[in-house]
């Protein structure tokens, strides 16, 4: 087997698109895999997925600057990035969001970051074995004092638990990196938790542990290619599901008590946003 990184799309009939997500879509229901991923209906317009986009495109642009050599003191590019990324989230976005995410982000600017971010948003297309074309994007890729190489995702999860085990995803963005530089030996991961404080669950992992995860996409690439049926699976996600109503009648029938929302407060005038006096 082999695995390389490719620097752009390039499918040939006889490999399998890939992600992360699609992957995870997989796991949970092959019904809901075949409704996004091969029928390729709409998806409903999550506020959930709508408050995260809002924060990463703030946090995209905030850190490009700094990777820039922006001189900008922090406080005053975050407004700026800030405004900027409301102006293309406005129209969805409800007037608690804004205020959740800018109280998010002067955490942020609270924090004393002793990092380099080297890159955001990195795109990245992965040729496994002439099998598979795997894609995606990684948050950010910095440098710890300590010298070691670390990526993290984001996450706007308000329950971080389901996390603590979940590392595929960044078993997947530590192998970019060692494809990328063969000489490394372990890469440090995380989730960084956008809604507890910008705290992190972080883990390492050796360049052994981390290649392993070649094996596990071609596994699932058999599994997808294997599978007829498609058969939903019934449970309490599936009131979050795209395809809920009116697609899967096996989803209608579960029911769930709990609500993805988000924290109920108030906000006006967010064109006027400020964030306060911190140092660059």
């Amino acid at each position: 087997m082999s695995s390389k990184l490719i620097p752009e799309f390039k499918k040939s009939d006889d490999t399998i698109v890939l992600s992360v997500s699609k992957v995870k879509t997989f796991q949970t229901c092959k019904a809901k895999y075949r409704y996004c991923y091969i029928e390729k209906l709409p998806r409903k317009d999550w506020e959930f997925l709508t408050f995260g986009k809002f924060l990463h495109e703030t946090l995209e642009n905030f850190y490009k600057e700094i990777i820039n050599g922006s001189t900008i003191l922090k406080n005053e590019l975050m407004t700026n990035c800030f405004k900027a990324a409301y102006k293309n989230w406005k129209a969805k976005l409800k007037p608690e969001q804004v205020k959740e995410a800018k109280e998010i982000l002067t955490q942020l600017l609270k924090k004393d970051e002793d990092i380099t971010v080297l890159s955001v948003e990195k795109e990245f297309y992965i040729d496994i074995d002439s099998k598979i074309l795997l894609n995606g994007y990684i948050d950010r890729i910095q440098l710890d004092p300590d010298g070691m190489l670390h990526v993290s995702d984001y996450k706007t999860t308000k329950n971080k638990k389901y996390l603590e085990k979940d590392h595929f995803q960044l078993l997947t963005y530590a192998f970019v990196m060692c494809l990328e530089d063969p000489t490394l030996e372990k890469v440090r991961t995380s989730y960084i938790l956008l809604r507890h404080g910008f705290t992190s669950i972080v883990k390492e992992y050796s360049r052994a542990e981390i290649m392993k995860v070649e094996n596990e996409f071609l596994e699932y690439a058999k599994q997808i290619s294997d599978e007829k049926l498609y058969r939903p699976n019934p449970g309490f996600l599936c009131s979050y599901c795209d395809y809920y109503e009116g697609i899967c009648p096996e989803g209608k029938k579960m029911e769930s008590s709990e609500k993805y929302g988000v924290v109920g407060w108030s906000s006006e005038n967010p064109e006027n946003t400020k964030f306060g006096k911190f140092k660059r």
